[in-house]
C-alpha cells in the first residue's frame, strides 16, 4: 500500500515536472519568437507595419511577452529604421505606461523624424483630454527653440484632431508659440477645415500679434465669399 502511494507521488511530481518544463519551454519558445519579430521590424513595409499592430490589438496576452523587447528596441535601437518601426507598432500598447512614457521621452530626440513619430502615436492615447495633456507637454520648451519643427508640426496637428480638448490644450500653450509658427497654424487650420475649424480661428482672430489676426481673418473671410456665391 505504501509502495502504491509513493509510485503516485512519483508519478504525479513526475507529471508536474513535466507540465513546468513544457511551459518553460512554451515561454522561452514564445520569448525567441518575439525576439525575431523585433529584429525583423525595420525590414516591414509601413503598411505591414500598420497590420502587425492592429493583429497585436487583437492579442493582449501576447503583451507581456511584446512589451519588455519593445521597450528594449526603443531604448537600444541599432539604427532609426528599427526605432521608428518599433514606434510604429507601439500604437497597439500606448495603453500601457511604460510605452507612453517611452514614446515621451522620444519627443526630445534629436532625430525629427524619430521625435515627430512617437508624439504622432502619443496623439492616440486615450481618453483624448489625456492625449491632449500629452502633445501640449511637448510644447514645454518651443519658445526657447528646444522643440523641432517636426515635433510642432504634429502637435498642432494632433490637437486639432481631439476636437475640444485639443482646442482647450491649444489655448493654453499658444504662447509657447513664436509668431510665424500661429501665421501657420492659420493656415493649416483653415486648409485641414473639420468640426473645429472656426474655434480655431477664432481663437487666433483674437491673438496679439496683427499677422496672426490678419492670417485668421483672411481664413475667415473665405466663409463670407463662399455664403454670398
Amino acid at each position: 500500500m505504501v509502495s502504491a502511494s509513493a509510485c503516485l507521488l512519483t508519478v504525479s511530481i513526475l507529471g508536474s515536472a513535466v507540465v513546468l518544463g513544457y511551459k518553460a519551454y512554451r515561454r522561452y519558445e514564445m520569448k525567441s519568437r518575439v525576439r525575431g519579430f523585433i529584429s525583423s521590424l525595420e525590414n516591414r513595409t509601413p503598411e505591414e507595419l500598420v497590420d502587425r499592430a492592429e493583429e497585436l490589438k487583437q492579442r493582449p496576452k501576447v503583451a507581456q511577452y511584446i512589451l519588455p523587447e519593445l521597450k528594449r528596441a526603443m531604448a537600444n535601437a541599432r539604427s532609426e529604421g528599427q526605432l521608428c518601426a518599433a514606434i510604429e507598432i507601439s500604437r497597439a500598447f500606448i495603453s500601457h505606461h511604460s510605452i507612453e512614457r517611452a514614446l515621451f521621452d522620444l519627443r526630445r530626440d534629436p532625430r525629427e523624424t524619430v521625435a515627430s513619430l512617437a508624439v504622432s502615436v502619443l496623439a492616440q492615447a486615450q481618453p483624448p483630454e489625456h492625449a491632449a495633456k500629452l502633445l501640449g507637454e511637448c510644447l514645454d520648451g518651443a519658445n526657447a527653440a528646444e522643440v523641432a519643427d517636426a515635433v510642432v508640426d504634429e502637435v498642432c496637428a494632433g490637437l486639432l484632431r481631439l476636437g475640444e480638448p485639443g482646442l482647450a490644450e491649444m489655448k493654453m500653450r499658444i504662447g509657447l508659440l513664436g509668431p510665424d509658427r500661429r501665421v501657420w497654424i492659420a493656415g493649416y487650420v483653415n486648409a485641414v477645415g473639420g468640426p473645429y475649424r472656426r474655434l480655431w480661428l477664432d481663437m487666433l482672430l483674437a491673438d496679439a500679434e496683427p499677422r496672426v489676426r490678419d492670417a485668421a481673418a483672411k481664413a475667415l473671410a473665405e466663409d463670407r465669399v463662399a455664403a454670398g456665391s
